[in-house]
């Protein structure tokens, strides 16, 4: 693993920044083949309040009732699949569904693979991850 830094910023209710903190997280590099590589990094495990505090008057109906969040511990792409990656992945066996290997409108294989649905990007991963 190695690690990548990155800050933190912490807005105020205006939108400005009011305090900066620098962090670290660690990420791997995964080879789908010779030539395409996956970056990921990993995502600790952690607790978070979600929504607005009742009292917030500017809050909508959608943003309540506020309540805690417990994350475990994944691993997230560092960049948006490219095209390449995606064509890698789409020709390893099948887990769940069919994968279109280029089903981009804006093709090239560095820009980010687009026109793919919530179940074709879940077929993704979990080819990636057989």
């Amino acid at each position: 693993m190695k690690l990548l830094e990155f800050d933190v910023i912490i807005l105020n209710t205006q939108g400005q920044e009011s305090k900066r903190q620098q962090r670290q997280a660690e990420y791997f590099t995964e080879d789908l083949d010779n030539t395409i590589t996956l970056e990921m990094v990993l995502i600790k495990s952690g607790s978070f309040m979600m929504g607005s505090p009742e009292n917030k008057t500017e809050a909508s109906g959608s943003e309540s009732p506020q309540h805690l969040v417990n994350i475990q511990q994944f691993c997230m792409g560092k960049y948006p699949v490219t095209q390449a990656q995606w064509k890698a992945v789409a020709a390893l066996p099948q887990v769940n569904r069919k994968l279109q290997a280029d089903p981009s409108e804006f093709k090239g294989d560095q820009r980010p693979v687009e026109q793919v649905s919530w179940y074709d990007a879940v077929e993704f991963c979990d080819r990636y991850l057989s």
